[in-house]
């Protein structure tokens, strides 16, 4: 009687090769959809310290930004709104993350102040602030948070 040799078959291999690569595909975009929301949880709190800063920031001067941030009306890099905030120990530093992806500060004596921050969950920008100007950046979406 021959010895049968017990083995997986060519085919059995290919299949059990082919669902451990889709559960794997599953997971990565799992992972890639929790660090998107991490990284908009990270910047919702920067936000959200920044806002606290400029009310430390008007407590004490009776108005929000302005001289070290230049005209009004002007969307001015999140950078120039840090030189102001950190100046007066308002915010111990401006979070590098909304230093570099485009968010934008504006200032009116009239208005308040807005930021345009960017979010992934909007896939784009959106506004926050105190009496936004809706002028200031176009028409783009309130902020949820």
């Amino acid at each position: 009687m021959p010895s049968l040799s017990r083995g997986f078959t060519l085919i059995e291999l290919l299949v059990v090769i082919a669902i451990i690569g889709l559960l794997s595909s599953i997971v990565l975009a799992s992972l890639n959809t929790a660090r998107t929301k991490g990284e908009d949880a990270a910047r919702i709190s920067d936000i959200k310290s920044i806002e606290t800063a400029m009310e430390l920031y008007y407590n004490t001067n009776n108005h929000y930004p302005q001289a070290c941030a230049g005209s009004p009306d002007v969307g001015l890099s999140m950078t120039a709104l840090g030189s102001c905030l950190t100046a007066d120990g308002d915010l111990p530093s401006m979070p590098s993350q909304l230093s570099t992806d485009g968010d934008q500060y504006a200032w009116d004596g009239t208005y308040g102040y807005g930021l345009y921050v960017y979010t992934a969950a909007n896939n784009g920008y959106c506004r926050t602030g105190i009496n936004v100007n809706p002028g200031w950046w176009g028409s783009p979406p309130t902020c949820n948070f």
